[in-house]
């Protein structure tokens, strides 16, 4: 390696260093102001921690009363919503969550967001070397990973989606080994805790399992689900009985969401009529069904993940904008092809959009609730499209001139 690059490389890791130690001791000096509650109103991380506390007592954590009842004696208020919100993960997800049950709201809530973080800086930068960036440029993942407006709100509000991308992360990293198939299933029970967000992935993954024979990612995966519930079950043996009874009784049709199935139901022809909810997730399937077709001969999980999870948050059944987080795969790969090409115009311009879509999105939401965000993974498909269409010309244009 010459010296200049390795003088650039220590010197992007010296800078690196500084400013994680900075961020580090800034935490700390704003821990006891962060942690008062009017610093950390109640927000969507309320039923996370609330299920994680319930299930530790070994009451039940799908029930809204005793959600409600948690909310008011952390912020001294109740949702006054006409559906409380509660967590409708399955019962392997709250294993996840107990760990933050055991410690008050204000120090959860601020737990949760440092974990979010460093999950988020964990996938970023693993990405960026699964899309063969250039290690001394490992800072722009961290770049376009946090002015992602996804990014953004799903620390703002609390959510859970970062650990499925830390799922969908660990699985291309590791599943290229076949010695890695225990692990890479591991994190698939990460991803399967939301599996709505990402529903073309998980139909992608049985018809590769069936090709490829890989039926050890699959039995690890089960294993890991029933080892979550388990641990969730020595606190609480009733939890699968209870989740099953939320799912019957609790009105997930109320909700309006930046979906294409909410859109027709909502504008055009009735509430009621919850099949048009799904309609969509099935024209994605069938979607998928003819891209298996074209692509499955020479399929490679590194480079399909990415529009398989962008026509998953187009069509799924029920996503809201902060699950956009597990587009970050999209975005890295996107970020290192218009790299390898970054002189031109074109160039130049793709970057601009990429940050004008996010301010837009940050902007319009201080205004307007998640159900007006609909535009935002169609447009993120189209810039991303643009790109790889780009970069594929690009390419071809090398082979021609090698020739």
């Amino acid at each position: 390696m010459p010296n200049f690059i390795k003088q650039n490389y220590l010197f992007y890791r010296i800078i690196l260093w500084i400013i994680l130690i900075i961020s580090v001791f800034v935490l700390i000096r704003l821990a006891p102001t962060l942690t008062k509650p009017e610093y950390l109103p109640s927000d969507d991380f309320v039923p996370y921690w609330a299920s994680g506390k319930l299930n530790l007592s070994g009451e039940n954590p799908f029930d809204p009363q005793n959600v409600e009842k948690l909310q008011i004696a952390t912020s001294g208020q109740a949702s006054g919503a006409y559906t409380i919100s509660i967590v409708l993960n399955p019962p392997w997800a709250i294993s996840l969550l107990m760990p933050f049950g055991l410690l008050d709201y204000p120090s959860g809530r601020l737990a949760w967001l440092i974990f979010s973080t460093v999950l988020l800086v964990i996938s970023s930068q693993l990405l960026w070397r699964i899309y063969s960036g250039n290690p001394s440029q490992r800072w722009i993942a961290l770049v376009v990973t946090f002015i992602f407006a996804p990014t953004i709100s799903v620390l703002e509000v609390g959510q859970i989606a970062p650990i499925i991308l830390l799922g969908l992360t660990g699985f291309l990293f590791l599943y290229p080994n076949r010695r890695n198939d225990w692990l890479a299933g591991a994190f698939l029970a990460l991803i399967s805790i939301k599996p709505q967000v990402a529903y073309i992935f998980w139909i992608a993954l049985l018809f590769w399992v069936i090709k490829q024979r890989r039926w050890l990612i699959l039995i690890s995966a089960a294993i890991t689900i029933l080892l979550l519930t388990l641990i969730a079950m020595i606190y609480n043996p009733d939890i699968i009985q209870q989740y099953l009874l939320m799912l019957q009784t609790y009105q997930i049709s109320d909700w309006a969401n930046p979906t294409i199935g909410a859109y027709l139901r909502f504008f055009w022809f009735g509430t009621d009529k919850f099949w048009l909810q799904i309609l969509p997730s099935l024209i994605g399937g069938v979607w998928f069904l003819y891209y298996w077709h074209i692509h499955n001969t020479s399929w490679n999980w590194v480079n399909e993940l990415p529009i398989l999870l962008l026509i998953s948050q187009i069509t799924s059944t029920y996503t809201w904008t902060y699950d956009q987080v597990i587009l970050i795969p999209a975005i890295i790969q996107a970020t290192v092809w218009t790299l390898t090409d970054w002189k031109r115009w074109s160039t130049l311009a793709l970057a601009c959009i990429y940050i004008g879509i996010n301010v837009l999105d940050l902007i319009l939401h201080m205004r307007l609730s998640d159900f007006w965000f609909i535009w935002l993974a169609p447009a993120l498909l189209i810039w991303f499209l643009v790109i790889r269409r780009q970069y594929s010309a690009k390419m071809d244009r090398e082979i021609i001139y090698v020739n």
